[in-house]
């Protein structure tokens, strides 16, 4: 298995749930990054304060304020980034924040309800990766040593595996999320394809299905479990997985 050491890292939703434990994860790696960037769409509320207590405990850590739906939310978050690491450039950017509105079925589904997933579940990873492909470019280029992976440049959009239906359960009725989703594993395969002579590697990676308040108490693995698979999963990208989907044990090529 190969090294993660990945010098810097921008989380996107990271006050809770899954994108708080991979905050977690990489504080614990023999080699952790030099720059964790942490955002959320409110770094001050409640919902926040295990993310500021990890961060007042850990000085790589840079919290950031970011709705992924607000263009100006990313604009201040690129220039803050870039303040921070000045010339580094960013290696990795793992779009993990969603929505889940948990409507079920097509009677109950609204045009509001479509159109709120499509803005976070679709627009945000899109966007943010928009936003810092600069940084990301910069950081491929000083590590063009490097083989294509995370310790060069890498983006990792979080995926699901109800993107496939035989991962449904037997009444799966959540088709804001499921159709978004899937959307957002078609844009993950034609960044890939896009950004791979830049030597940027694009994947895409379901953490499970997790206990969290997304996940809910029946889901089979808890967020330490999901954090620890995930950043091994991480560990092993190489050029090969360029558009690839990894949903639970298997790796999905669309």
């Amino acid at each position: 298995m190969s090294t993660l050491s990945v010098e810097s890292v921008f989380i996107t939703g990271s006050s809770k749930g899954v994108g708080l434990g991979l905050v977690k994860a990489f504080l614990e790696l023999p080699n952790p990054p030099k720059h964790v960037f942490a955002s959320c769409i409110d770094p001050d509320n409640d919902e926040s304060t295990e993310l500021r207590e990890v961060a007042s405990q850990a000085p790589c850590i840079t919290v950031v304020k970011l709705d992924v739906r607000s263009d100006a939310d990313i604009a201040n978050a690129v220039t803050t980034v870039r303040h921070v690491l000045g010339e580094r450039g960013l290696n990795l950017l793992i779009n993990n924040a969603a929505v889940n509105s948990q409507l079920y079925g097509l009677e109950s589904l609204t045009r509001d309800d479509i159109t709120s997933h499509c803005d976070c579940n679709v627009a945000g990873p899109l966007m943010v990766s928009q936003a810092l492909l600069p940084l990301l470019k910069k950081a491929s280029k000083q590590n063009e040593c490097k083989p294509l992976g995370c310790n060069r440049a890498a983006i990792v959009n979080l995926s699901t595996g109800l993107i496939k239906s035989s991962y449904w359960l037997p009444d799966e009725r959540r088709y804001s999320y499921v159709v978004t989703k899937s959307a957002t594993a078609i844009g993950t395969v034609m960044m890939s394809r896009e950004l791979f002579p830049d030597g940027i590697l694009v994947v895409g990676m379901s953490p499970g299905w997790v206990k969290t308040e997304m996940g809910g108490s029946s889901a089979h693995i808890t967020v330490e479990e999901s954090a620890k698979s995930f950043l091994e999963r991480l560990s092993i990208l190489e050029a090969e997985h360029r558009g690839v989907i990894f949903i639970l044990s298997s790796a999905l090529k669309i």
